[in-house]
């Protein structure tokens, strides 16, 4: 049952690195540098969670553990850093319709 729950609590933590690493590569100037800043971050969790699962004696799971981990800090980066680009864009044309509307 521990082990289950320290897994749990991993994942929480890569999801939430995910989220703020997404919401900071999204405001990057480009939008291959947003994904390009994801990807990298996917990798670095992917290497840390194969480390210390393997380091915790996790076994025949520890692939499956950062394979997941990569998985979930991709697609939570992708869609945070996405989102972030869209609100910064909207919140600039509205700052910049106002400007010329007053």
């Amino acid at each position: 049952m521990q082990s289950y729950e320290s897994i749990f609590w991993g994942m929480a933590i890569v999801v939430l690195l995910a989220l703020a690493g997404g919401a900071l590569m999204g405001r990057s100037a480009r939008v291959t540098h947003s994904l390009a800043g994801v990807a990298a971050q996917s990798l670095v969790v992917t290497a840390v969670v194969a480390y210390l699962a393997a380091d915790a004696g996790a076994g025949g799971m520890t692939a499956l553990l950062a394979i997941a981990s990569s998985m979930f800090s991709l697609v939570i980066g992708t869609a945070a850093a996405l989102l972030t680009r869209r609100v910064l864009r909207e919140r600039r044309a509205s700052v910049n319709g106002s400007d010329s509307q007053g």
